[in-house]
């Protein structure tokens, strides 16, 4: 089910709901996206975390919400090497049409998602908003997420969403033979953005990942996608990092920002259906943020994979809202300082130069 944006014929979605004086400007230049559904992990309660970070959000912050879900599952999964993959087809659809929406009208989505392989239609959308523009991607995650059909050993979803937005099959190392009825939906999911694809994999880099498999490793090696690594931050120092990642993208006309919870160290970080050891703290990802936000390129920001029902050491919420915070200041602050949001858009602030 899809609640889908309001036109621009309502006030509130236009002006934001400013109950707070203090949010004025910045709650009215932002969409706080809502992609509720865990369909694409292995372990199920991903989308809870959603509700449970959206309560804390809205306690402090009155943002205008749009929101894409799943739809009750009324079939058997058929589809082993894409689990999910007929109504996962349609969120990350939903999804794109949203985040391209919010775009168009000129705002920033925050994207609150369940599970990261909706992250793919999140990619789209902003292709779609911007379809001249060249993307780039920051992604941030234990995991580098590009499986597909054919490679994939588990069948989860959550670990695709860069190749489809890559349009990346990696049949090279395939080891799987999905039948045709997973490739009719996969190959729905690659076309979400147009013809191309929305992402080229030398456009890609990633900070914190560390649970890598050999058929992805092969696609790292043969593109040159950078890793920033957690020792690499705690060498250098993670307002270091986060530069790297923008020299890395200083081709770019667009940057997407998408954070995984995993990719925090799993001694802090039990929330989530993969904890990993290893990974950031909490202090580290709020500074690489802070970073990356500031650069005026950067147009969405994404949130996902927090599962409260797994969260043994009760700080999964509290560590969220941290970033949140981090990055809805970071919004703020170009916004007051008159920098707008550089969509290239109809409603944006900024043109393009």
């Amino acid at each position: 089910m899809i609640e889908p944006i309001p036109s621009t014929s309502d006030v509130g979605f236009r002006r934001g709901i400013h109950r707070n004086p203090r949010r004025r400007q910045g709650a009215g230049s932002i969409a706080l996206v809502e992609v509720d559904c865990d369909l694409g992990a292995g372990i199920p309660g991903a989308g809870s975390g959603i509700a449970k970070l959206r309560q804390a959000v809205h306690h402090q912050h009155d943002l205008r919400r749009i929101r894409a879900r799943a739809g009750e599952i009324t079939t058997v999964c058929t589809s082993p090497h894409a689990r999910h993959i007929h109504t996962l087809a349609g969120v990350i659809e939903a999804a794109a049409a949203l985040v391209a929406g919010a775009l168009d009208q000129g705002r920033f989505p925050i994207v609150l998602a369940g599970d990261h392989s909706t992250a793919a239609g999140t990619i789209a959308g902003i292709r779609r908003s911007a379809p001249h523009r060249r993307l780039g991607v920051v992604w941030i995650d234990a995991h580098a997420d590009l499986h597909s059909p054919f490679t994939t050993p588990s069948g989860n979803m959550h670990g695709m969403p860069l190749a489809i937005a890559a349009g990346h099959d990696n049949r090279a190392h395939g080891i799987n033979e999905p039948d045709a009825a997973t490739r009719e939906s996969w190959d729905r999911c690659k076309a979400l953005a147009g013809e191309d694809p929305a992402l080229r994999l030398e456009d890609l880099i990633y900070v914190g990942v560390r649970d890598i498999e050999a058929a992805e490793a092969s696609t790292i090696e043969a593109h040159g996608i950078p890793i920033v690594s957690t020792e690499e931050v705690r060498r250098s120092g993670p307002q270091r990092a986060a530069r790297r990642c923008l020299e890395h993208l200083k081709a770019v006309d667009l940057i997407y920002v998408s954070f995984d919870v995993d990719s925090l160290d799993a001694s802090i970080c039990q929330g989530t259906g993969t904890p990993s050891a290893g990974g950031l703290w909490a202090e580290e990802v709020m500074e690489i943020h802070r970073t990356l936000i500031a650069d005026p390129r950067v147009c969405c920001w994404e949130i996902c994979e927090i599962n409260p029902h797994l969260d043994t050491l009760d700080s999964i919420i509290d560590l969220s809202l941290g970033v949140f915070q981090v990055v809805l200041d970071g919004l703020e602050a170009r916004l007051d300082g008159g920098r707008g949001l550089p969509l290239g858009c109809p409603g944006a602030k900024a043109p393009w130069p």
